[in-house]
């Protein structure tokens, strides 16, 4: 049986990584009415459609990731505490860091504020 070689193997992590952030570039922009601020942010207002957009691609469940988190709505939030970790602490998630000053801001005050729906 022949073994892949280095080339093949660096290649494939390197796209895997990569391919998961052209999506998430764009800034999430609160919709409706209601400006969102840190006072009123919820997961309907705001952190859902962040996490739908910046995260669902890669650890959705047709995500190539989906075996480190899998991203399936709030309670998969809400029970893993990596999640505010590697987003707002470590800052290793989005692949790219492809989230905006004010996102980090609003999501930092979702999570500060219990994660409220």
């Amino acid at each position: 049986m022949k073994k892949p070689s280095l080339f093949f193997l660096s290649a494939t992590v390197i796209a895997l990584i990569f391919a998961c952030s052209k999506k998430q570039a764009a800034e999430i922009k609160p919709e409706g009415p209601t400006t969102v601020t840190t006072a009123n942010v919820t997961y309907s207002n705001f952190a859902g459609a962040l996490f739908q957009n910046k995260c669902a691609n890669c650890h959705g469940p047709n995500g190539s990731i989906q075996i480190v988190w899998l991203f399936n709505g709030l309670a998969s939030i809400k029970n893993d505490a990596r999640v505010a970790n590697s987003i707002l602490v470590t800052k290793t998630m989005p692949k790219g860091s492809t989230l905006t000053a004010n996102e980090r801001i609003l999501l930092q005050a979702w999570f500060d504020r219990n994660t409220p729906e």
